[in-house]
C-alpha cells in the first residue's frame, strides 16, 4: 500500500516487534538522542537513527530499501544515550535482514559474508593486533575453524544465497 510516497507494511512492522530486541521500539518517543550520539550522523547528516527507528514505528518498509543503513557501525552509541533503553543497533541489524530479503545487498555485505566463508573472520587479524592484544592481556584467538564453518553455511545453505546474490548484482572473487 503507498500514500504519499511512503511504502506501509504492517507485516513488517510486526515482525520487527515479535523480536526480543524490536519489542524496545515501542518505548521510543522520538527524542533524538540517538542521532546526537552517533558518530556517522556526525559526519553524514543523511544518517539518521532517530529517523530510522521513526520508519519503522510508522510501518514505512522503504527503510529495507535503503542502502544507508548498511552504514550504521553497531557501536552502540545510540543505545547508550537512550534514555528508554531501546536496543536501536539490534533493531538497525533487523531492518538489515529485511533489506537482504528484499534484495538490498550492498557491495560491503558481499565483502563480509566472503570473508567469514574463506577466512572464518570479517576483519583480518594482522601482527599489531595480536601484539596489542598480547600487551593487553587478552586470550589467544586461535584460527577460526573455517573448514567447519564452511560446512555449516552450506548446509544453511548461506553459501548458495551469497553465490546467488554476487551473480544477481554482479559480484566476483577478484574484486
Amino acid at each position: 500500500m503507498t500514500a504519499s510516497g511512503i511504502s506501509s507494511d504492517l507485516e513488517f512492522r510486526k515482525w520487527i516487534l515479535q523480536q526480543p530486541e524490536g519489542k524496545t521500539l515501542l518505548r521510543c518517543y522520538q527524542c533524538g538522542r540517538c542521532t546526537s550520539a552517533c558518530p556517522i550522523a556526525a559526519i553524514d547528516e543523511s544518517f539518521n537513527p532517530r529517523l530510522f527507528l521513526e520508519k519503522i514505528i510508522l510501518a514505512d518498509e522503504s527503510l529495507a530499501d535503503e542502502r544507508l543503513i548498511w552504514t550504521c557501525l553497531t557501536c552502540e552509541q545510540c543505545e547508550v544515550r537512550c534514555p528508554e533503553h531501546v536496543k536501536i543497533p539490534e533493531i538497525l541489524v533487523l531492518a538489515k535482514v529485511r533489506g537482504l530479503v528484499v534484495g538490498n545487498t550492498p557491495q560491503t555485505a558481499l565483502d563480509r559474508a566472503r570473508a567469514i566463508l574463506s577466512q572464518g573472520r570479517v576483519i583480518l587479524v594482522n601482527d599489531p593486533m595480536l601484539k596489542t592484544r598480547d600487551k593487553m592481556g587478552l586470550p589467544s584467538l586461535g584460527s577460526p575453524p573455517v573448514e567447519q564453518l564452511g560446512k555449516i553455511l552450506k548446509e544453511l545453505g548461506t553459501i548458495e544465497r551469497v553465490e546467488s546474490v554476487e551473480s544477481r548484482y554482479g559480484g566476483a572473487e577478484d574484486e
